[in-house]
């Protein structure tokens, strides 16, 4: 028998309307760290490949699933698993989204970046960082293969696609080129982070090797065969019109 001067455990019926506002909020939030709990599990237990596999599966199932049972609650019109509202969209307005979902991603990662380095410093959060990259750019890669259609080894035409497709490439401007030698030049001309630091007349942030096991991860899922090359990237000296430079080719022995 609890004492009778313990308090009975709160309901969730028994909650006021403003505090049920908030736990809906909580609630999304735990379904979005829990799926990414599952996939980091899944990723350290079977490897990268399998968990971008078993991702790509229950994604399939699970997003439409979700999508059903919780549009009805916002008001959100289902016309074939796709909310009415995006079908509706002109060509130029579903831009302007995906530039907003990527302006939203990047200021996720810069607030993770500066929450990490608050309480253990620049050291740790740039080690966190580059790990994060590592499987983010693996991840990436995996998904807009799918989405083009290509296969492992279709070579550094293929990369070239898959560049233009990255979620950062919608904010960021940038360009590539073929050198001579046949290998693909991939340049950054416009970052949000880099140019936001020299706004406020900072050093440019040393993402340079968050670069190379960026890059180099992501070209690796392209095509296993392709060499990544830094040419320069901070704290390198980067020319004026540029933030970042990389070089692809194709393996000697490929």
């Amino acid at each position: 028998m609890p004492n009778e001067g313990s308090k009975k455990a709160m309901d969730i019926t028994e909650l006021p309307r403003d505090e049920l506002l908030r736990l809906v909020g909580v609630f999304l939030g735990d379904v979005l760290v829990h799926y990414g709990m599952w996939f980091t599990e899944t990723l350290h237990t079977l490897g990268s490949e399998e968990a971008l596999k078993r991702d790509r599966e229950v994604l399939n199932v699970y997003a439409p699933l979700a999508l059903n049972r919780l549009a009805p609650h916002f008001g959100i019109e289902l016309e074939d698993g796709i909310p009415r509202a995006l079908l509706e969209k002109s060509r130029e307005d579903l831009l302007l989204l995906i530039a907003d979902i990527a302006k939203t991603w990047v200021t996720s990662d810069g607030l993770w970046f500066q929450a990490v380095e608050s309480v253990s410093g620049m050291d740790t959060a740039k080690a966190v960082n580059d790990s994060c990259w590592s499987h983010f750019a693996q991840m990436e890669a995996f998904k807009i293969r799918m989405h083009l259609g290509i296969g492992v080894r279709e070579g550094l035409p293929a990369l070239e696609r898959a560049l233009k497709l990255r979620i950062y490439a919608t904010i960021n401007a940038h360009e590539s080129s073929w050198d001579e030698d046949g290998s693909l030049l991939f340049r950054m001309t416009e970052c949000r982070v880099q140019s936001a630091r020299r706004r406020k007349q900072m050093d440019d942030y040393p993402c340079k090797s968050a670069g190379i096991v960026e890059y180099s991860n992501f070209t690796r899922a392209i095509d296993p065969r392709i060499e990544t090359e830094c040419v320069w990237c901070p704290p390198d000296r980067v020319p004026d019109e540029q933030f970042c430079m990389w070089r692809f080719k194709m393996k000697e022995s490929a």
